[in-house]
């Protein structure tokens, strides 16, 4: 009875921990093409929507965009993102990541922000591809 109990420990933490994970990349990974512009919103930290993000070279089989910020300037702090479905225009709209939270570095401070662009089957069991974008905030590219 111990080894059966044993075992079926074993097993469970090999299934969770293999959950945990996340996506497996696969072997015909793709490298995406990302860019977006600040929208008017963008110096508010709790309340703006994301900016338009556009996606192109998306791999076949992309269901879902997996999206997130981070400030390189200030890497500790969560900007978030989200995961929108995929509806094969590669256009992630204004507002569409929940959870994003936009830029807001103190003043005088100009700080980099990269966004990261996912691409996930429909299980989201696999990455099929990833790109980045990177500009400044306040201030150019």
């Amino acid at each position: 009875m111990m080894k059966k109990f044993s075992l079926l420990v074993a097993l469970c933490a090999v299934l969770l921990v293999s959950g945990c994970m996340g996506p497996k990349k696969v072997d015909t990974f793709q490298t995406m093409e990302v860019s977006f512009e600040w929208n008017g919103n963008a110096g508010s930290f709790t309340s703006s929507p994301n900016p338009e993000i556009f996606v192109s070279n998306v791999p076949a089989g992309t269901a879902f965009f997996e999206v997130k910020m981070k400030d390189l300037d200030r890497p500790n702090t969560n900007h978030g993102g989200g995961t929108v479905a995929y509806t094969g225009d590669g256009v992630i709209p204004v507002g569409s990541l929940k959870s994003y939270r936009g830029p807001q570095p103190p003043e005088p401070e100009v700080h980099t922000y990269v966004i990261t662009v996912r691409a996930l089957n429909a299980d989201k069991s696999q990455l099929l591809g990833e790109g980045k974008a990177s500009r400044r905030y306040p201030g150019m590219k």
